[in-house]
């Protein structure tokens, strides 16, 4: 019986530590990415590709699924959306190339 507690008990606990945590799954992908990079294991999460959309195509693609961004920064042509989900730092940056975009996801603690 003590040993049926215990494990019950762990169960409960190792299901509400995986609940808490915040998945880089959670931010939302344009149909067309094509991941290049993914560092998945341990924070700082990491997922980096393109898409064939112009900036402004998924720019608007992440303001119309995440809402307005809490900060919007620019550097010389690259974007960068900050969000807070799921009590998790996410910061999406965007560069334009010729014919398609860059994006980078990384969520940190």
């Amino acid at each position: 019986m003590k040993k049926l507690c215990c494990s019950i008990a762990l169960g409960v606990l190792m299901s509400f530590s995986f609940a808490a945590q915040a998945n880089i799954d959670d931010v939302p992908l344009p149909n067309d990415f094509q991941v290049r990079m993914a560092l998945e294991d341990d924070y700082p999460m990491i997922i980096s590709g393109f898409v064939k959309q112009d900036l402004d195509s998924v720019m608007a693609f992440y303001r119309n699924t995440l809402g307005e961004p809490e900060t919007i920064t620019e550097d010389i042509g690259r974007y960068t959306y900050f969000y807070t989900l799921s009590g998790k730092r996410v910061k999406i940056g965007f560069y334009q190339q010729e014919s398609w975009c860059e994006v980078s996801i990384m969520m940190t603690k």
